[in-house]
């Protein structure tokens, strides 16, 4: 039973290692252009092993990306053990994606162009998406919920509807980024304070 269970510690640590050091290269050259032989010399791994942990460079792929959306929840779970109202978490984890966003443009770009191309070529991506999101909207729903509870947040503002629109607001930054239109994370960041701002504020 030990060997069994050292066997598959071994084996998942070596296939995150595959999808970590893939990361860069998708980056570097696009989804298309990244072959298995770039994979086995990026990451040390002889190519016959790593058919051993994925099949396809589609899975290597996702498990780059799911790698970073790991950190990501590592980093929203810090934010969220911090003893602040519900409010400041949700300012917190607004401000840390942003940030994020911008650190991995990059990356970003890769994932656009990538679900893009597959939609184009007639595939549901849908749930996908959602995989690739990182769980970001129930996030905000349950910090929203947990604010309406402390009283951070102000009763009449639906946690379910609030979470859609900042999930929105992110998706829009993304494309503006993208696009050139904003540079810095700090334009979304406004907009994101402001409407926590309006929920939080106190009426006269």
């Amino acid at each position: 039973m030990k060997k069994t269970t050292g066997t598959t510690r071994k084996t998942d640590e070596r296939k995150r290692l595959v999808a970590r050091r893939a990361l860069p290269l998708f980056v570097r050259l696009g989804y298309d252009k990244v072959a298995f032989q770039d994979i086995s010399e990026a990451t040390g791994v002889p190519r016959t092993a790593i058919y051993r942990y994925y099949r396809t460079k589609r899975q290597i792929f996702d498990a780059a990306i799911f790698e970073v959306i790991k950190e990501v929840r590592a980093s929203i779970a810090e934010v969220r053990r911090q003893k602040m109202s519900a409010a400041d978490h949700l300012r917190g984890v607004c401000s840390l994606v942003c940030d994020l966003l911008y650190r991995e443009r990059d990356f970003v770009q890769v994932i656009f162009t990538f679900v893009f191309a597959k939609i184009a070529s007639g595939e549901d991506m849908a749930t996908r998406v959602v995989e690739f999101t990182g769980g970001l909207k129930t996030t905000f729903a349950g910090i929203l919920a947990d604010g309406r509870a402390d009283g951070s947040i102000r009763p009449e503002f639906d946690p379910e509807i609030m979470s859609e629109l900042f999930f929105a607001n992110f998706e829009s930054a993304a494309l503006k980024m993208l696009l050139g239109i904003e540079q810095e994370p700090s334009q979304p960041k406004v907009r994101m304070m402001a409407a926590i701002d309006a929920m939080t504020a106190v009426r006269a």
